[in-house]
């Protein structure tokens, strides 16, 4: 603990304090001394009941933050809505609050990009491949990539309703195995990206097909079922059965 010279204090404290104005001589004298030591001491020697009670209450009840998540949690970005608003993007969707947003793709318009960027989008993640994409997201200062990239795994948009599916479940050791499929390595990549695991590609994400319609709001389906997915293991049989109900849905809504 610091050792203070209270000889000193009133000279002191009086120029590092002189422009306080307290009109009672006591009153005043009580000031500078608990301004000296707070100055030696720290705030927390007078407030540390306040300061309790403040970092207690940034902590939301009941709810446990995973470790991987403390690293963008602690400087969680907040995302300006209102300047979102501004660029009318069709579909536009909050997914998760400060993290994760979806619509349509932005490739051919670079100020809607610059205005993501400001709005507070750190990443994007196309589900279609789009000339200039990645190169007006990049001057934008945006972190980007599209699905086919992610693990050099190919990817494409329509394999939610092609054999990937059918194979994870058919075959669910296959999900905790990334070198038996390698469209598999890139669903976890994914996966982990949105869940907010990725370093090169941090949170708030955008993210999004052609319209940002019907095959994003399937892949964020897609998303729901696996995001808690032990990546190391085979798919659980509840999972599976989640899965088996998502490829009949998926067929309904595109069989034309």
């Amino acid at each position: 603990m610091k050792i203070i010279d209270f000889n000193n204090v009133h000279f002191c404290a009086y120029l590092r304090y002189k422009d306080r104005y307290i009109p009672d001589k006591q009153d005043q004298t009580r000031d500078i001394i608990r301004a000296h030591v707070e100055e030696q001491l720290g705030p927390e020697i007078f407030y540390a009941e306040q300061l309790k009670k403040e970092r207690e209450n940034r902590r939301p009840s009941g709810y446990y933050t995973p470790i991987y998540y403390l690293p963008h949690k602690k400087n969680a970005a907040k995302i300006d809505l209102a300047m979102l608003d501004t660029l009318k993007i069709y579909a536009f969707s909050e997914r998760r609050k400060n993290e994760l947003y979806s619509g349509a793709e932005l490739s051919k318009e670079p100020e809607k990009l610059k205005t993501l960027k400001k709005a507070g989008i750190n990443s994007i993640v196309s589900l279609v491949p789009y000339d200039d994409y990645e190169k007006n997201a990049k001057d934008a200062g945006l972190n980007f990539t599209d699905i086919s990239k992610l693990k050099n795994s190919r990817l494409n948009v329509f394999d939610i309703q092609n054999e990937l599916i059918d194979q994870l479940i058919r075959h669910p050791n296959i999900y905790a195995d990334d070198d038996k499929d390698g469209k598999v390595a890139g669903l976890k990549e994914f996966v982990n990206i949105l869940n907010g695991k990725s370093k090169e590609f941090p949170p708030p994400i955008y993210f999004g097909c052609q319209l940002g319609t019907d095959r994003t709001f399937l892949w964020h389906q897609l998303y729901l079922i696996l995001k808690d997915e032990p990546q190391d293991e085979p798919l659980s049989k509840e999972t599976v059965k989640k899965l088996v109900q998502y490829s009949n849905d998926v067929k309904d809504t595109f069989r034309w």
